[in-house]
C-alpha cells in the first residue's frame, strides 16, 4: 500500500490508478493524514457479474444506437419495433379498451 498526497494525485491521475490497476491500494493524504482510498475492484463484489451470473441480470441484447434510434421513434410518435407480431396483439387489445 502507497500513500499519494493530493496534490501529486491531481497531477499524476492516469499515474496513480495505473497502480491501482496493478491492483495495488492507494491512500490519499492531505497535509500528512489519510483523506481517502482507492483499492482495486474484487471481482467477486462487482454487483453486474454476480447478478448475471445468479441469473437475475442478463446482458443487453441491442446496442446502444439501436436503442437510441427506437427512443427518437417512440418521442417523434412512430410506432415501436415490436417483432413477433406483437404490435398487431397489442393494437387489438388497446382497441379493445377504448369506448
Amino acid at each position: 500500500m502507497s500513500a499519494i498526497p493530493i496534490r501529486e494525485l491531481s497531477h499524476h491521475t492516469a499515474r496513480t490508478l495505473a497502480l491501482v490497476k496493478a491492483g495495488e491500494t492507494v491512500d490519499i493524504t492531505e497535509r500528512g493524514r489519510i483523506i481517502g482510498r482507492i483499492v482495486p475492484v474484487d471481482p467477486a463484489h462487482d454487483a453486474r457479474a454476480r447478478l448475471t451470473a445468479e441469473g437475475r441480470m442478463r446482458p443487453a441484447s441491442r446496442g446502444r444506437s439501436d436503442l437510441l434510434t427506437e427512443l427518437r421513434r417512440r418521442l417523434a410518435g412512430e410506432p415501436a419495433d415490436l417483432t413477433g407480431g406483437a404490435s398487431t396483439a397489442l393494437q387489438d387489445l388497446r382497441d379493445g379498451e377504448r369506448y
